[in-house]
């Protein structure tokens, strides 16, 4: 049996057209994020607050300190509750689209960001996988930019085919080095 067997498969946004490009004529190609990038992200998070959470309230279970075991618990419980939610909206506002004249990332929460690269900024990629995203297929994908606002912009979730083939296309290469 496969371990990424026992996690379901979030539902994923569908990705909207974007209207300034589709006004324009110009082809936009859309990147989601890999099916299983949020059930990581959720795992991983609820992995941290247990790994916090646990011997605190133990420590103050063993000293004889019901009351503030139980309340870390709880807090531990509410947190986990908060961040599925949290991750979940993240997941269904994220939007990646690769246009002809650069990158489109629109993405967050409360704090909503849209950012856009042009590819006459792009100075070099870095496609990244820790050891549980490469078992997973999923990938980081960080574009360094001339200038020094936002020297660098990250994209991670993606499909790790998808994060490559996202770099070849934003660097306009054909699967050859122009060197």
């Amino acid at each position: 049996m496969n371990p990424t067997d026992l996690l379901p498969a979030p539902a994923v946004a569908a990705m909207d057209p974007d209207p300034a490009s589709a006004r324009a004529g110009e082809a936009a190609t859309a990147f989601q994020l890999h099916p299983r990038a949020l059930v990581l992200w959720r795992w991983t998070a609820w992995a941290w607050i247990g790994v916090l959470a646990t011997p605190a309230a133990a420590g103050f279970a063993f000293n004889g300190k019901p009351l503030p075991a139980l309340l870390l618990a709880l807090a531990a419980l509410l947190l986990a509750l908060w961040l599925r939610r949290y991750l979940g909206a993240y997941a269904a506002r994220f939007r990646c689209r690769l246009l002809l004249d650069g990158l489109w990332i629109e993405r967050g929460v409360y704090w909503r960001r849209e950012t856009f690269v042009p590819r006459a900024r792009v100075q070099h990629t870095d496609v990244n996988q820790g050891p549980l995203a490469r078992r997973f297929g999923i990938a980081g994908l960080k574009v360094f930019t001339a200038g020094t606002h936002a020297a660098g912009i990250e994209v991670d979730g993606l499909a790790h085919a998808d994060a490559l083939a996202l770099r070849d296309r934003l660097l306009g290469r054909g699967g050859a080095d122009g060197v």
